[in-house]
């Protein structure tokens, strides 16, 4: 009995650099890619050809954006050009989901577009793949919490792609995955991608685009830079200052000055708390530390451990906020846990851009620690506007992601301890003048 086997064509022709990264990649792979390389059909297409060859039953992929919007926008009509030629195909334009049959093994590969906006919607799949898109703005707790698990049982593989935005998440996995190259692990796998070097985009464009753009904006963009200023960010200017300036460095505690806390606290979301001492005009951020989901009495503790010579707490004015049923608000029970001699309320800001303003003013005064205030500095530099869509241009307002608590702690912090400012709190100097020096630890 002879089978009749019909090869069916996809229409996908993959360029040079595309077909080599096909052959290259790992199980998990970190690339960063400049635009217009052509990212998204090569990774819609290696979901395709990947499922068609999985042996394991009914396999299921999802490419993974920022939103679910921006999922349908950038990827959903390329899954649906590079499939359409397979016969029993099935499209669920609602769901955003391809199903390809597998005649030869009674079973199907599923194709699923999906947005980090709502993460936790992945919580319980099982997954064989998953394409994570612009990386840089995918919240890593998706990955760390919700894909990683989904990809355990069936040792399925990950591919990350992306142009930077700042020294955040994404930089910090591309330094992991290059790291575990070198020492020679066989899971990891990590490139980057210029515009000068793959010669996708002709010379004579790049060099209209560079005209065009800002310099910060087209080496993140196109040279696919980590160093330049992200698009949008607030604090940029003022932490490429910091950072050349030396005032990211070691910053070592000192015993004899007071350390105040200023807080930004989470209920659904991220509790930030910085960490400064004050020496006359300098400020030094010793410490920074943030985590979801604890109850504020266990913040108190995790505080109180650090054996600091603590001063006063410093909080956002929503601890005064009451609760309906209890009538407590969270600044009754701090009050209980430390004394009320202990709790500052930062007043609230009407302009949330006068916040902005006043952190604008304190970084030039402020030495951070680099190890310890890693996370804060990280959420510093990223801080951003919102990208209107509508308009193509910045909002005023900040976006809401990953970085604004830890932005939105130091803007508390920077109301708090500008003197001259209405209704904040003046912080007494209780500390004599002495030899230490942060410039003496300045690295060469």
């Amino acid at each position: 009995m002879s089978v009749e086997v019909k090869r069916i064509s996809t229409g996908y022709v993959a360029r040079p650099l595309q077909a080599d990264l096909h052959r290259k990649v790992k199980r998990f792979s970190v690339l960063v890619i400049h635009r217009r390389f052509g990212k998204s059909v090569f990774s819609v297409n290696h979901i395709i050809d990947r499922g068609m060859r999985n042996p394991r039953p009914n396999p299921q992929y999802v490419y993974l954006a920022p939103f679910r919007d921006q999922a349908k926008r950038v990827a959903w009509d390329i899954v649906k050009q590079y499939t359409k030629n397979i016969p029993g195909i099935e499209v669920n334009e609602a769901e955003l989901r391809v199903d390809i049959p597998r005649p030869g093994q009674g079973d199907r590969v599923r194709i699923i577009l999906l947005g980090a906006d709502n993460y936790d919607a992945i919580r319980g799949m099982y997954l064989d793949g998953v394409v994570l898109d612009e990386y840089a703005q995918i919240n890593p707790i998706a990955w760390e919490e919700v894909l990683r698990p989904a990809l355990s049982d069936r040792l399925g593989w990950a591919i990350f792609l992306g142009t930077p935005r700042g020294r955040n998440a994404f930089c910090d996995l591309f330094e992991k995955a290059k790291r575990l190259m070198e020492e020679g692990d066989s899971e990891w796998f990590a490139a980057l991608y210029k515009a000068s070097e793959t010669k996708v985009i002709p010379d004579h464009e790049l060099a209209s685009l560079r005209k065009e753009m800002s310099e910060d904006s087209y080496e993140q963009e196109y040279e696919c830079s980590f160093q330049a200023g992200v698009a949008g960010a607030y604090f940029s200017k003022e932490m490429a200052t910091a950072e050349k300036d030396g005032r990211i460095c070691v910053v070592p505690y000192d015993p004899g000055l007071q350390v105040y806390t200023y807080w930004d606290l989470g209920l659904d979301d991220v509790t930030a708390i910085w960490f400064m001492q004050r020496h006359f005009a300098q400020w030094r951020a010793i410490e920074y530390i943030q985590a979801p989901d604890t109850a504020l009495h266990e913040w108190i503790r995790i505080v109180r451990d650090k054996k600091y010579n603590l001063g006063q707490f410093f909080f956002p004015h929503d601890i005064q906020v009451r609760d309906l049923i209890s009538g407590k608000s969270r600044h009754d029970t701090v009050i209980g846990l430390i004394g009320r001699s202990m709790v500052r309320v930062i007043p609230r800001v009407e302009d949330k851009l006068d916040s902005i303003d006043s952190a604008r003013k304190m970084i030039p005064r402020v030495w951070f620690d680099e190890k310890k205030c890693e996370k804060g500095i990280k959420a510093l530099k990223n801080y951003s506007r919102k990208w209107d869509a509508k308009t193509q241009s910045f909002s005023p307002k900040p976006l809401h992601d990953q970085w604004s608590n830890g932005a939105d702690a130091f803007q508390g912090f920077s109301m708090g301890a500008l003197e001259d400012r209405g209704g904040a709190t003046t912080i007494t100097q209780t500390h004599a003048d002495n030899n230490y020096s942060p410039f003496a630890l300045r690295r060469a």
